[in-house]
């Protein structure tokens, strides 16, 4: 009784792998999609420029704009983490310009 089991089992595993292989190659049709693009615009502003060429480099900007208004603090703490952490090469001057314009335009103020 277990003898036969294994062999239906084996069998139908078999017939299985067969069809999924069978399905697979039949399958010719590429499909995809093209999602539109829609640029995100940074506030315009002094320090503007270094966000879009600095930042960009590792991420797009969406980021930023997509983040709740942080506090100076904050700001300082995720652009240092850019750069400590994730190595983005930004200059000590760079990075107090990009924090600048950051709290300025998407910051609490504080």
């Amino acid at each position: 009784m277990k003898r036969i089991v294994v062999i239906i089992t084996a069998v139908i595993l078999a017939l299985s792998l067969v069809a999924g292989f069978a399905y697979g190659v039949s399958q010719t049709t590429v499909r995809s999609i093209t999602m539109p693009v829609v640029p995100t615009e940074l506030t315009a502003g002094p320090g503007r420029e270094k966000v879009k060429t600095l930042c960009a480099i590792c991420h797009s900007v969406d980021y930023i704009t997509m983040q709740p208004k942080l506090t100076r603090a904050q700001w300082t703490a995720t652009t240092n983490k850019m750069i400590k952490v994730m190595g983005a090469p930004i200059g000590e001057d760079d990075a107090k310009e990009i924090i600048n314009y950051l709290v300025a335009n998407y910051g609490t103020g504080n």
